[in-house]
């Protein structure tokens, strides 16, 4: 690595700006191929060669940086230290728009330990500090981040707002890919506010936005969110097919958790439409992918149950039918039982789960009461998952596993 060899020519000349520079750089290039241990080092003594040298300014990026090593491996507290200490650097030089990036990041550490009120603060300053500055892009990642903390303490309203900011902004700029993940977020927070037919509309140009750029896994997780919209006005036969192409997508990508979700998603539409035989090697299916991850399957279990506990009052009902019916009456025999007569049957329903309605959850056409909740996928926000009322998953990629933010942004020019 280039970057190495710098740092050593730097050390031999005593150069200490050089230092600090190639160990910057250093530090990115780990991030970039993923060995956040070794780039945190590098820019832990990037941080201490500026502190030594007065640097301000490259000290603030060098804590920026570091944040976004942190957060990658999960070390949110001390990410989220380093991301106020290098926004309050910025602030003091007059940097705005590495301060916007700072907060920024900052905004995503907060929104990972569930400090959400803070993080909508974070980014509302940031999408401030770039849409002062003309940065549309980054001004696009701010409100798409922003728009995930709103849904998790259900402002949905505005959340809605700040995602169609963000498409806007994205669109404008010809960046499919944050527009797609604009749109994906956008059809979770209307399906919050039960305007189905819109989020159906977002989740279809997102999905078309990833397949554009050959994203499999963004093209899979609006599949999966697409699917739950169109559960929830009835659409069975389409929603379907939209859990089967987000599960082969998964498939194709070794994803297993993303294809337990959709297997799942999959096996409650199937039910709705009467084809229990299929909707119970969907829901078998998607429960041996959570267990081979050593994942909790027991929701998907209980859908299963579901499933089997339907098909045999199906059968035992429609079994009554036939024998029941006699002379004038045997066209009957062949007449489907109405569904209102069917048991309820209930589905789990996971804490902040996405819902597609009480129907779904069960076998009986009922009216849902409460509003679809989803999960949401944003650092990915800068753009995760959710389940539904029916135990419907969801993907907004990743909190936890799958909750979708933007990437933390990092600094490399120095």
């Amino acid at each position: 690595m280039s970057y190495q060899q710098d740092l050593i020519i730097c050390r031999e000349l005593g150069e200490r700006h050089g230092e600090s520079r190639a160990l910057n750089s250093l530090g990115v290039a780990l991030q970039q191929v993923q060995r956040f241990d070794e780039a945190i080092d590098a820019h832990q003594q990037d941080l201490v060669t500026c502190r030594e040298l007065g640097e301000r300014h490259a000290e603030g990026q060098a804590l920026n940086n570091l944040g976004t090593a942190l957060q990658q491996v999960q070390r949110f507290d001390e990410a989220i230290d380093a991301h106020q200490q290098a926004a309050a650097r910025l602030t003091e030089l007059g940097d705005h728009h590495r301060e916007g990036q700072a907060l920024n990041n900052l905004g995503t550490a907060l929104q990972q330990v569930r400090r959400f009120e803070e993080a909508i603060d974070a980014h509302q300053q940031a999408a401030a500090r770039f849409a002062e500055l003309g940065d549309h892009h980054r001004e696009g990642q701010a409100l798409n981040n922003l728009g995930t903390a709103l849904q998790q303490v259900r402002r949905f309203e505005e959340a809605i707002d700040a995602h169609q900011q963000a498409a806007a902004r994205f669109a404008e700029l010809g960046d499919h890919d944050g527009q797609g993940r604009a749109l994906n977020n956008l059809g979770t927070a209307l399906q919050q506010v039960r305007r189905f037919e819109e989020a159906i509309d977002a989740h279809q140009q997102a999905a078309a936005r990833f397949a554009e750029l050959g994203d499999h896994d963004g093209e899979g997780r609006a599949l999966n969110n697409l699917g739950t919209a169109l559960q929830q006005v009835r659409r069975f036969e389409e929603a379907i097919d939209a859990h089967q192409q987000a599960a082969a997508r998964f498939t194709e990508l070794g994803d297993h958790e993303g294809e337990g979700r959709a297997l799942n998603n999959l096996g409650m539409a199937l039910q709705q439409v009467r084809r229990f035989d299929e909707a119970i090697d969907a829901h078998q299916q998607a429960a041996a992918r959570f267990k081979e991850m050593g994942d909790d399957e027991s929701r998907v279990l209980n859908n299963l149950g579901t499933a089997l506990q339907s098909r045999g009052l199906w059968r035992a009902r429609k079994g009554k039918s036939q024998s029941e019916a006699k002379g004038p009456s045997d066209a009957r025999s062949d007449a489907k039982v109405p569904v209102e007569r069917l048991v309820p049957l209930i589905v789990d329903v996971p804490s902040g789960s996405s819902a597609v309605s009480a129907a779904v959850a069960t076998a009986a056409a009922l009216s849902p009461e409460r509003p679809a909740k989803t999960e949401v996928l944003a650092l990915a926000p800068a753009d995760e998952p959710s389940s539904t009322q029916a135990d419907l998953q969801m993907e907004n990629k990743r909190w936890g596993r799958r909750r979708k933010v933007q990437e933390p942004v990092l600094s490399d020019d120095r």
